[in-house]
C-alpha cells in the first residue's frame, strides 16, 4: 500500500486565530492534493517561565523530518530562541523541502505578508482621514519580524508626517489582552492620546475594555485599531478596525511551494485593511451587528460548557496512583470531546519513573496506554516515537490531519497527545487545560510512586541490615511478635540458634575489613539458603546472627543447626584460602510459657554458643 504524502506543520501557539487561519489554508490545499498534515504545536504564553517553555517547546524535537515529504514552519510563533535555533538547524539538515511562513530563512522557501505596509496604511489613515496627530502605539515582541515591521511602520508614518513621538507614547506588550489594558493605564498617567494603534487585535480589545471601564467612548474620545482580523474583532462593541492578513492564502501557497516548485522562492500575499466602528468608519447596520453577535454568543456558550468539563477533569485527576487509573478517568472526557480519535503516547516507563532523574526527552520507544478510535477504546503495542503513531493506525486512517501536542510538567517530558481530524486540539484554552491536566496528573503519579519507593527503602532500612539483607534488631523484634503470639496460642515450643563467626577479628586485622565484611555476607547467604522460610534470621551484632522459629516437631532445632554447620563447611571447602570460613553455634529450646522475654532467651543461646567456642579452643 502506497502511503500518502505527509506534511509537518510547526507552530508555537496554533490556538491564536491568525496562526489557525494559516493552518486552515494548509489543510484546504493538502486535502485537495490528498495529503496528511501533522500539526506540532503547544500552548505557551510569551511570558511563561523558562521551565514551562522548555517543556512545551520540546514538541518541536519530536518529528524526524526525513520521514516527511515537506515542512511548513511558523518561526515567529515559536517564542523561545533555543527551540527555534534547534528546529531550523534540524529542518535544514534533513534536506526535506521546507517553507518558512512570514519570516525569511536562508535555504527555505518563504511565503509572507507585508506587515509593514499594512500597519503604515492604518497610521496614515488616522493622520490623513481623521486628522489626528497624538497617536500612541502598543507594540508586540520586537524579537520577531512581525513585531519589528509593525513598530517600524508606525514610527516611519509618524516621522514622514512630521509628528514627533515620545517614549511615553509607546507601550511594549506581548500580544495578549492584558498588555492592552496595561498600555491604557500607562497612557492615562499622561494626556490620553487621540488614537491607540495596537500591533494585534488581542491587545486592541484589551485596550478598549480598559478605556470603557474608565468612561472613555470609542471612537468619540479615543480611536483604537488592531491587526490580524481575529474573530472577536468583528463581534466586539464597537467592532474593531484592523488588517486582514489573509492567512488562509499563506497556508495554501506554502503547500504549493513545497510540491509545485518554482524559481521564485519568495511569495508575498496582499493584505486588506478593514475599517469598522472603532475608528468611526463603516458603521454596520444594527440588524447585521445583532446577528453577528448572537452567533458569537452561541459559540461562547459552547466554549464555556467545554471549559467547565475540563475544570471537572482537574478535580477528577487528583489522588491518582498509577497510569491505569488515569486512563480510566480520561475515558469519559475523550468520549465527551469532538475527537474522532485520540492517542496518549507516553515515554518509556523505565525512564519516566526513574528514581534519580526526570525524563527530559522523548524516548526512542513510546507506549499508548489510552487509544480511542471511531467510538471504541483499543490497544496497540509500543512503537518508535519518530513514527508519531503506529503504522497500522496510519494505514487504516482516511486522509486527515493529526494534531500533536506535548504532555509535560515544567521541564519534564512525559510524552505527547495525538488527535485525529479534531478541532478541539486547536482551541486555545481548552486544549491547553487538557494537556496541563494530563501533565499534572502524571507528575503527581510520578511523585506518588517515588514516595512509595522511598518509603519501601526506608522501611527496608529500618527492618533489614544493609550488608547482609537479613533482619536487623528492630526488624527482628518487630517481626518476632507475630511468631511469639502464634507459639503461645498453639502452646508449642520455640528455638533460638545463636551463631558467631570464628576468627573474624584475625581476618579484619590481617586482610582488612572489606574481606571481613565478605565473610559476614557469606555466612548470611548460607543462613538464607539453609534456614526454613518460616523462621527469622537476624544479624545480632558485628559477627553474630540469631535464628528464631517454632518447633512443633522433635529434633527440628538440631536438624537446622546441623544443616547450617554442614553448609558452612561445604562453602569453606570450595574456596582455597588461608583463613577458614567457620562459626560456633549455641542452641536453646523453650516452652511457650517460658517466652515472656525474648532477649533473655537470646542471651541463653549466646552462652551456649560461647561454650561451644571454648570447647573448640581446647
Amino acid at each position: 500500500m502506497t502511503m500518502r504524502k505527509r506534511i509537518a506543520f510547526l507552530a508555537g501557539a496554533i490556538s491564536f486565530d491568525n496562526q489557525n487561519r494559516v493552518l486552515g489554508g494548509v489543510l484546504k490545499r493538502a486535502s485537495e492534493l490528498d495529503m496528511d498534515v501533522y500539526v506540532f504545536t503547544c500552548f505557551v504564553n510569551y511570558d511563561e517561565s523558562e521551565e514551562n517553555k522548555v517543556g512545551a517547546f520540546r514538541i518541536m524535537d519530536l518529528p524526524e523530518f526525513d520521514l516527511f515529504d515537506g515542512v511548513i514552519c511558523m518561526k515567529n510563533s515559536i517564542q523561545y530562541e533555543p527551540a527555534v535555533n534547534s528546529l531550523i538547524a534540524r529542518i535544514k539538515k534533513s534536506k526535506v523541502p521546507a517553507v518558512s511562513v512570514d519570516e525569511k530563512v536562508d535555504g527555505m522557501y518563504n511565503v509572507g505578508i507585508s506587515d509593514y505596509s499594512s500597519q503604515k496604511d492604518i497610521v496614515e489613515h488616522l493622520i490623513e482621514t481623521h486628522d489626528l496627530k497624538k497617536i500612541n502605539y502598543v507594540c508586540g515582541i520586537l524579537q520577531g519580524k512581525e513585531g519589528r515591521d509593525r513598530y517600524n511602520a508606525y514610527r516611519d508614518a509618524m516621522e514622514e508626517h512630521g509628528i514627533p513621538v515620545c517614549d511615553n507614547q509607546i507601550y511594549h506588550g506581548n500580544y495578549n489582552r492584558e498588555s492592552g489594558r496595561k498600555a491604557v493605564e500607562q497612557f492615562m498617567k499622561y494626556n490620553m492620546p487621540q488614537a491607540i494603534v495596537c500591533a494585534n487585535d488581542a491587545m486592541a480589545i484589551g485596550a478598549m475594555e480598559r478605556l470603557q471601564q474608565n468612561g472613555y467612548r470609542i471612537p468619540e474620545d479615543v480611536i483604537v485599531t488592531g491587526f490580524d482580523n481575529d474573530e472577536l474583532s468583528e463581534f466586539f462593541v464597537p467592532s474593531l478596525t484592523t488588517v486582514d492578513r489573509r492567512q488562509e492564502l499563506l497556508g495554501e501557497n506554502a503547500v504549493n511551494l513545497l510540491f509545485e516548485r518554482s524559481d521564485d522562492v519568495n511569495v508575498q500575499i496582499d493584505t486588506k485593511t478593514i475599517y469598522r466602528e472603532s475608528c468611526g468608519c463603516n458603521m454596520q447596520p444594527a440588524m447585521e451587528i445583532k446577528d453577528l453577535r448572537m452567533e458569537y454568543q452561541n459559540k461562547c456558550l459552547i466554549y464555556e460548557e467545554a471549559l467547565d468539563s475540563l475544570k471537572c477533569m482537574e478535580l477528577d485527576f487528583t489522588g491518582l496512583e498509577n497510569i491505569d487509573e488515569l486512563c480510566e478517568k480520561m475515558k469519559k472526557y475523550v468520549v465527551g470531546s469532538d475527537m474522532q480519535s485520540f492517542y496518549m503516547c507516553l515515554c518509556d516507563k523505565n525512564e519516566l519513573f526513574a528514581d534519580k532523574l526526570v525524563c527530559d526527552h522523548f524516548t526512542e520507544k513510546v507506549s499508548i496506554p489510552l487509544a480511542y478510535q471511531n467510538g471504541k477504546f483499543c490497544s496497540y503495542d509500543d512503537f518508535l516515537s519518530k513514527e508519531i503513531l503506529p503504522l497500522e493506525i496510519r494505514e487504516k486512517s482516511k486522509r486527515t490531519f493529526y494534531t500533536v501536542t506535548p504532555i509535560y510538567y515544567q521541564h519534564i517530558c512525559y510524552g505527547y497527545c495525538v488527535s485525529d481530524g479534531s478541532l478541539f486540539a486547536l482551541k486555545s484554552e481548552l486544549s491547553y487545560l487538557w494537556t496541563v491536566n494530563i501533565g499534572m496528573a502524571l507528575e503527581n503519579i510520578r511523585k506518588w510512586q517515588w514516595i512509595n519507593r522511598m518509603n519501601e527503602k526506608i522501611n527496608r532500612m529500618w527492618k533489614y541490615d544493609m550488608l547482609t539483607q537479613v533482619l536487623n534488631r528492630s526488624g527482628f523484634f518487630y517481626c518476632a511478635e507475630t511468631i511469639l503470639q502464634k507459639i503461645k496460642e498453639e502452646k508449642s515450643n520455640a528455638f533460638i540458634i545463636f551463631l558467631d563467626i570464628d576468627g573474624l577479628k584475625s581476618v579484619n586485622d590481617n586482610l582488612g575489613h572489606e574481606i571481613g565484611d565478605d565473610f559476614i555476607a557469606k555466612i548470611a547467604g548460607i543462613l538464607k539458603e539453609v534456614v526454613p522460610k518460616d523462621c527469622l534470621i537476624m544479624r545480632y551484632g558485628g559477627d553474630e546472627f540469631v535464628v528464631f522459629g517454632s518447633c512443633k516437631q522433635a529434633g527440628r532445632m538440631q536438624r537446622i543447626a546441623e544443616d547450617i554447620k554442614a553448609a558452612i563447611k561445604t562453602a569453606d571447602q570450595k574456596e582455597n584460602r588461608s583463613y577458614h570460613l567457620a562459626a560456633s553455634l549455641g542452641c536453646s529450646l523453650h516452652k511457650s510459657y517460658e517466652m515472656d522475654n525474648l532477649n533473655s532467651l537470646i542471651e541463653l543461646a549466646d552462652k551456649k554458643m560461647y561454650e561451644e567456642k571454648k570447647n573448640k579452643r581446647r
